[in-house]
């Protein structure tokens, strides 16, 4: 006698009487899924013993479309994740979901277990967006590489901690990101800089060598340079300009430096801690205007140097 293991048919047959013993069953919801479970493990292994492995759907007819087509039908309408793993059918729904989200740009909201298609389009724009961040992490070369190449494809736009993680395939893509703006210059805001970013959230102001940030800027503290511009309310004292004024008028170069009042350039080095983080003697300007009062302070040492 065999088991219903053994017999395919029958170990469907007793899956399928499961099913209707589930039906009519008043037991706690939490027995009646373990028992939805398993009758449900049972009749696939069955169906696989007697019918072989499922064929590959067609493109456009696989578990993703099933998920996509559930979620259009009732757009705007929370979804559990059961009834999209039953619309889908196969086991990794979950993947599919994520997949539509991030790689294809369709709009969908998750909160607790449930989603939510909230338009009957998908973001071609958030999808161009992830071809080209997978474009560049399947790039060659290191963390740091990948990451300028990211902030160079997305001059002026917002990128985020976890965009740098992906693309440098490591976990410290801000910190690769710090060297970039501190050992190579780069003018990357964050939101110490610019209150509208978040923290976690970056900016490259300009690509342009010319636009390069002052190599000394990295002398101050980040919690100094936080004092300083909030202080100044992140506005250039020589100009009046912050940066929503700024782009106003067309520069979207715009980025703010810390200035001294009392050194310059290799004077800096010179100072104690103290002098140097003293905020009496900081001031806010943009970029612009810091390499004009360094040029005009510059100027004014070699004609002292001169003499008359």
């Amino acid at each position: 006698m065999t088991t219903p293991r053994e017999d395919p048919q029958r170990q469907l047959a007793v899956a399928a009487q499961r099913l209707i013993d589930l039906g009519n069953s008043h037991a706690p919801n939490t027995q009646r899924w373990r028992d939805f479970d398993l009758a449900t493990s049972l009749a696939t292994e069955a169906a696989i013993a007697m019918l072989g492995p499922r064929p590959r759907q067609k493109r456009g007819q696989g578990g993703k479309q099933r998920i996509l087509a559930c979620l259009l039908n009732r757009q705007g309408q929370w979804v559990s994740g059961e009834e999209l793993q039953a619309a889908a059918r196969i086991g990794e729904w979950a993947r599919r979901v994520r997949e539509l989200r991030v790689e294809e740009g369709w709009p969908i909201e998750e909160d607790a277990g449930r989603y939510r298609l909230t338009a009957s389009a998908p973001d071609e724009a958030a999808a161009q967006q992830w071809r080209v961040l997978n474009g560049i992490r399947r790039r060659e070369g290191n963390a740091r590489d990948r990451i300028r190449a990211l902030f160079e494809a997305r001059v002026g736009e917002v990128v985020t901690r976890d965009e740098l993680d992906y693309v440098a395939r490591i976990k410290e893509g801000s910190r690769r990101t710090r060297e970039l703006r501190d050992e190579e210059g780069w003018p990357i805001e964050s939101h110490i800089e610019d209150p509208v970013l978040k923290p976690g959230q970056y900016r490259l102001a300009s690509a342009d060598d010319v636009d390069r940030r002052d190599p000394r800027q990295r002398l101050y503290p980040e919690n100094v340079r936080s004092r300083v511009f909030e202080r100044d309310n992140f506005t250039c004292q020589e100009c009046g300009r912050d940066r929503s004024a700024a782009e106003r008028v067309g520069d979207r170069r715009f980025y703010l430096e810390i200035h001294h009042r009392n050194a310059v350039a290799d004077q800096l080095d010179a100072l104690t801690e103290a002098e140097l983080n003293d905020l009496d003697n900081l001031v806010t300007l943009c970029h612009a205007d810091h390499v004009r009062q360094t040029a005009s302070f510059q100027r004014r040492r070699r004609s002292e140097r001169r003499g008359p």
